[in-house]
């Protein structure tokens, strides 16, 4: 390969997931690096089969944590890294869209396309695509910024390139597991949202989603929910992704923003009793 990339996956039982992740990956990485927070299914055992993927174990603190400590701590050969969770696979014509990239080593850092699915449909309006995320950087020169949700690759240069390149989010767990997930994301959220509130977290062009919600949270508590739903359903014509367009919009905005708002307010009286 002319372009030398480690891919960096955390995992805490993913065997529903991780065999596609890999595969999804294997010709585009010289190697696959897998942080598990000891899994008790079958996660491991599927990753041993793969000379390329190396293991390593640690506890789970939170994502930023994590993969801070690979990027520090472990012997890393390739000159490019790329991140990806374990319910994500890289398209098939990664690699080759990559070295079609003209002066690619003059960039510190490439935005990626995100794709999400919701039971088992692309979701293409309501605001969600294109999402841009900086997935893949070269190493020594990105860290994770250290925050409780929403953790985010902070390049020490500002050359970023705006690429074409995809990276498909498709979660095959189910309802009940995305439930679970999101009524831990949150309790993190709302962490999330002292720090922003209180401006210790920088909002700049590459961070979008940080800044559209130092926006967000201006808005009503409680309110600001159904704004948001308002917002992406019709005039981000989240409409046009039919029936399962409007279940997305209302799980993902109004149900979950709802929840975080709840957290907000808990949280709150805890601290003033």
């Amino acid at each position: 390969m002319s372009v030398k990339i480690t891919g960096l996956i955390l995992t805490f039982n993913e065997e529903i997931h991780i065999e596609r992740c890999i595969k999804s990956m294997i010709n585009t990485c010289n190697e696959i690096i897998v942080i598990d927070s000891f899994s008790t299914d079958q996660t491991l055992k599927i990753c041993k089969r793969y000379k390329k993927v190396k293991i390593y174990k640690r506890k789970y603190l939170n994502h930023a944590n994590q993969l801070n400590w690979a990027l520090k701590n472990l012997k890393i050969k390739s000159k490019w890294m790329i991140r990806i969770d374990a319910d994500e696979i890289i398209e098939k014509n990664f690699y080759n869209k990559l070295n079609k990239i003209k002066n690619l080593d003059k960039y510190y850092g490439l935005n990626i396309i995100v794709e999400h699915n919701f039971m088992g449909k692309r979701i293409k309006y309501g605001g969600v695509y294109p999402q841009f995320q900086i997935r893949m950087w070269k190493k020594n020169f990105g860290y994770y910024d250290n925050r409780p949700m929403d953790e985010k690759i902070v390049i020490n240069k500002n050359n970023i390139f705006n690429s074409n390149l995809r990276i498909v989010d498709n979660n095959l767990k189910g309802m009940k597991f995305w439930f679970a997930k999101h009524a831990k994301y949150a309790h993190q959220e709302s962490k999330l949202y002292r720090l922003l509130i209180n401006k210790k977290i920088k909002t700049n062009k590459y961070n979008i989603r940080s800044l559209d919600k130092s926006i967000y949270y201006k808005f009503p508590i409680l309110l600001r929910p159904f704004f948001l739903f308002i917002y992406r359903y019709f005039i981000k014509k989240g409409f046009l992704d039919g029936f399962t367009g409007l279940k997305f919009i209302f799980y993902q905005t109004l149900y979950y923003r709802l929840l975080v708002d709840i957290n907000i307010i808990n949280n709150f009286f805890r601290k003033n009793k």
